[in-house]
Formats: structure tokens, C-alpha cells, sequence
């Protein structure tokens, strides 16, 4: 598994503080809007088998990331072909146990993320929301981490939480900051100056603001269709702002440093096992 000369895929995981604040909708408009940049973007479900990837799409896959770590699959055999050209892999309640897994079951798994980083030019990780060991394990083996929040008060804290968290772990991690449901760009400013401040004052540390994604009535019209709104409503003010936000990483990709290691090996190393 060490041998692969392929420089491998930018692994991005997109995390919140916590749940409802429109991650998993990220995740998977930021994906087609990559693709439609002619980008090769795998979308994994990283949620511990809650698969809000796939009920947001409208698909139900037989297979996941479960058949594949108990060996009855490879994971090129249960990735499914989503729409926009993005392809996924589906999620499994037995992500919840990887800290556990030894022997053939690592293997299979670790494997398996390896020959994703060889077939892709982009990983989007759709991690849990929260502080939970999974979420922040998927998320420091990235490369970059996209933190999402919305202007509520709660939200704010949590996603400082979550920062904090991250920095703790691992101070040289690269977070950048997207604010979904915003009135204006405006209100997307404040929240970035407010974070961005105590970020500054209390961690030493810088937060970029990657973008901000419009509240749009569209967006809710999409997910009823189970349909990303970057294909049911292209020219929709929220799909715009997207792709103006995937414009951004793709300017900023041979500014960003990668990892000397793989991203499988990170995922070991995250979840403390022996690759």
C-alpha cells in the first residue's frame, strides 16, 4: 500500500459544530460544483451509517463501506455513480467501530481509501456533526477542513468548539470557514469577523472565510426533489455563491501545502491504528 506514486486526491472533510446547519447539502453541491469544473470529486459518507448523503440524493445503495471492511467487497464494487458526475461511497453503521477493527478489517478499509486517493482529484469527507471522536478523526486526516455554521448564536459556538477541538489535535490544521443561510454578504462578514476574532485572541490562530451560501427557498424546494439544488436550480442565488466558492479552492490548490503522507495513512494515524 506504500508504493503509490500517484500524488493523490485533496481531501477536503466538511464538519459543523453541529447538525442542522446544512452540511451534508454542502458536501454535496460543493461536489457537483467541483465536477462541473471537470474535476473527478468521490463524496464519502462519513456519517456513521446515518447515509444522509444518499437519503439527500434519493438513492439506497445494497452496499457500503461495512461490506468492504468485512471483506466482501472492494470499494470500487459499492461506489455509486451520483448525479452531476460525482461518484459516492456510501456509508456504514461500522465506521462507528473503526477504532476497533484489527487485521484483515483494517487492512480492507485502509485499502480501500488508498485506491480512492489514486481515482480521484477530489475527496469530500461529509463527516458527523459534533465533537465526536469519528468527527474529528475523519477531519484531521484531511487536508483542509471546511467548517460550516449559519449566523444563530448556537451555531457560532459550536463551530468554535469545533475549531478549537481541531487546533488542539492538530495546530497546524487548515480550516476555512463557509457561513450557510445567510440574509446577505453582510451578515456572512460579521460571523466570519466574530470567529475569525476569537480564533485570533484565544487559539493564535487565523480563520479564513472560504464563502457563504445565500438562505434561498430553493434550497428547500431541491431537497423535496431530493435533487442538489446546483442541478434542480443552477442560476438559483445559492448556486451561484457555490460555485463562486468551489472557484476559490480551485485557485488555491497549488498554494496548499498536502501531506507528505497519505490520506489512508492519516486516517490510521487519526484513529490510533497500526498501518
Amino acid at each position: 500500500m506504500v508504493g503509490n506514486k500517484n500524488r493523490g486526491a485533496r481531501v477536503l472533510a466538511v464538519t459543523s459544530g453541529k447538525g442542522g446547519v446544512g452540511k451534508t447539502n454542502t458536501s454535496v453541491n460543493l461536489a457537483i460544483a467541483l465536477a462541473a469544473h471537470g474535476k473527478r470529486v468521490i463524496l464519502m459518507d462519513a456519517d456513521l451509517g446515518l447515509a444522509n448523503v444518499e437519503v439527500l440524493l434519493g438513492l439506497s445503495s445494497l452496499h457500503n463501506l461495512e461490506h468492504v471492511i468485512e471483506g466482501e467487497k472492494t470499494i470500487s464494487e459499492i461506489l455509486v455513480k451520483g448525479p452531476g458526475g460525482i461518484t459516492i461511497v456510501p456509508g456504514s453503521s461500522g465506521l462507528a467501530q473503526i477504532a476497533d477493527l484489527t487485521g484483515a478489517g483494517r487492512q480492507n478499509l485502509l485499502g480501500g481509501l488508498q485506491e480512492l486517493q489514486s481515482q480521484s482529484d477530489y475527496i469530500i469527507l461529509d463527516t458527523m456533526a459534533g465533537i465526536g471522536r469519528n468527527a474529528v478523526a475523519f477531519a484531521l486526516a484531511a487536508d483542509e477542513v471546511l467548517l460550516i455554521t449559519t449566523p444563530e448564536h448556537p451555531a457560532v459556538v459550536d463551530a468554535y468548539a469545533m475549531l478549537k477541538t481541531l487546533y488542539a489535535n492538530r495546530s497546524e490544521t487548515v480550516v476555512r470557514l463557509v457561513v450557510n443561510m445567510v440574509s446577505n454578504a453582510a451578515q456572512a462578514q460579521a460571523v466570519a469577523t466574530k470567529l475569525s476574532g476569537v480564533s485570533q485572541r484565544y487559539l493564535n490562530r487565523n480563520l479564513s472565510c472560504l464563502g457563504y451560501l445565500l438562505r434561498d427557498l430553493q434550497v428547500s424546494h431541491a431537497v423535496m426533489q431530493s435533487k442538489p439544488f446546483m442541478l434542480a436550480y443552477p442560476h438559483a442565488p445559492v448556486s451561484k455563491c457555490m460555485h463562486e466558492i468551489a472557484a476559490r479552492l480551485l485557485q488555491q490548490q497549488t498554494r496548499q501545502p498536502m501531506h507528505k503522507d497519505g490520506f489512508f495513512r492519516r486516517v490510521a494515524q487519526s484513529f490510533g491504528l497500526k498501518g
